[in-house]
């Protein structure tokens, strides 16, 4: 079985421009002070957002489909 990038897996949530921009900065000071690589920082920022991400679509088709329950009264 092959193993799983999971810094690649992270980074994919800091793929948008302005995402890139903000993070790489906070990446860059948070490996400087803990000793770890940027990839490894970013990553753990991109999973995060990708973490936010699902939680908002899940909350958002929630609220959709119990939209789709109600009924209008008569």
């Amino acid at each position: 079985m092959r193993r799983w990038n999971l810094i690649a897996m992270g980074q994919v949530g800091v793929t948008g421009v302005v995402t890139a921009k903000v993070t790489k900065p906070i990446a860059n000071s948070i490996a400087r002070r803990t000793g770890r690589s940027e990839a490894q920082v970013s990553a753990i920022i991109g999973a995060g957002i990708l973490a936010i991400s699902l939680i908002y679509f899940l909350r958002t088709a929630e609220a959709v489909i119990a939209a789709g329950r109600t009924t209008d009264p008569p």
